[in-house]
C-alpha cells in the first residue's frame, strides 16, 4: 500500500509539472501576447492544426513510429549478437573492432545523401540508416557489458563444474541484461532522431516530412504539433522499455 501511494505521489508531481508548463505556454502566447504566433503558436493554434488535419495526423505519426520500431529492433538485435560474438572471440574482435571504431564516430545524418542515392525516398533507406545508428550503440554497449562481468561469477561457475558454453549462457548473458536494456533505451531515442532527420531530407510521409512541409510555409502550429507527436511517441516507447527492463532485471539490486 505504501509503495502504491509513493508511486501515486510522484505521478501527481509529474502531472502537475506538465499542467504548469501548459499554463505558462498559454499565458505567454494567447494570454499576454508576449510571444508572437509566428515564433511560437498558442495551444489553441496547435489544437486547431490537429482538428484541421484530422486522421492525417495519425497517418504521419504511425508511419514514423513504425519506421522507428522496426529499425530499432533490427539494429539492436544485430548489434547485440555482433557484440556477443566480438566479446567471445578474440580473432573476430581484432578483425571487426577497428572497422566499427572507425565508423562509430561518423554521424548517421552525414550519410543521408548517400542513403537517398542508394535507396531512394522509400522506407528501406530510413530503416537502414536508423538501424545502423542503433547497431553502433548496441554493439559497443554489449562488448563493454560483457567485459564488466565480475570475474568472481565466472570463477564460481567453473568451480561448480560448468562448461565454458554453459557459463556463458547461464552467467554472462543474465549478468549483462541490465546494461543491454539501458543501451536499448538510448537506442530508441537515437532511432527517433535519425528517422526524423531522414524524413526531413527525403520522404513522402512521416512526422519529419510533416514538419519540413509546414516550415516551408511558416506554419509553426504544425511544426510544434510534429514536435509534440515525436515527444509523446518517444516517451511512450521509453516507458514501455523501462517496464520490460524492470521485469527482466528484477533480480538485481537496482533494476532499470
Amino acid at each position: 500500500m505504501n509503495k502504491f501511494f509513493h508511486r501515486s505521489k510522484w505521478m501527481l508531481v509529474s502531472i502537475g509539472s506538465l499542467l504548469v508548463m501548459l499554463i505558462l505556454w498559454k499565458i505567454l502566447t494567447s494570454g499576454t501576447g508576449l510571444i508572437k504566433p509566428l515564433y511560437f503558436p498558442s495551444p489553441e493554434g496547435v489544437w486547431a492544426a490537429i482538428t484541421m488535419m484530422n486522421e492525417g495526423v495519425f497517418y504521419h505519426a504511425g508511419a514514423t513510429l513504425i519506421r522507428v520500431v522496426v529499425s530499432w529492433f533490427i539494429g539492436s538485435a544485430i548489434g547485440v549478437i555482433t557484440g556477443l560474438i566480438l566479446a567471445k572471440s578474440k580473432w573476430t574482435f581484432h578483425i571487426l573492432n577497428p572497422i566499427i571504431e572507425a565508423l562509430r564516430p561518423v554521424p548517421p545524418v552525414a550519410l543521408i545523401p548517400l542513403v537517398l542515392i542508394w535507396f531512394g525516398v522509400g522506407d528501406s533507406g530510413k530503416i537502414f540508416l536508423s538501424a545502423l545508428a542503433c547497431f553502433m550503440v548496441m554493439v559497443v554497449n554489449t562488448i563493454v557489458a560483457s567485459g564488466n562481468v565480475p570475474p568472481v561469477y565466472l570463477q564460481a561457475s567453473e568451480t561448480l563444474g560448468a562448461t565454458p558454453g554453459k557459463t556463458y549462457r547461464t552467467v554472462v548473458l543474465p549478468a549483462i541484461i541490465p546494461e543491454i536494456m539501458s543501451g536499448a533505451r538510448i537506442g530508441i531515442a537515437l532511432s527517433f532522431a535519425v528517422t526524423v532527420a531522414v524524413e526531413f531530407m527525403g520522404a513522402k510521409y512521416g512526422v519529419g516530412y510533416l514538419i519540413m512541409q509546414a516550415s516551408r510555409t511558416l506554419n509553426t502550429e504544425v511544426v510544434i504539433l510534429g514536435t509534440i507527436i515525436i515527444g509523446i511517441e518517444a516517451f511512450l516507447l521509453e516507458r514501455l522499455l523501462k517496464i520490460i527492463s524492470s521485469k527482466a532485471t528484477k533480480w538485481t539490486e537496482n533494476p532499470n
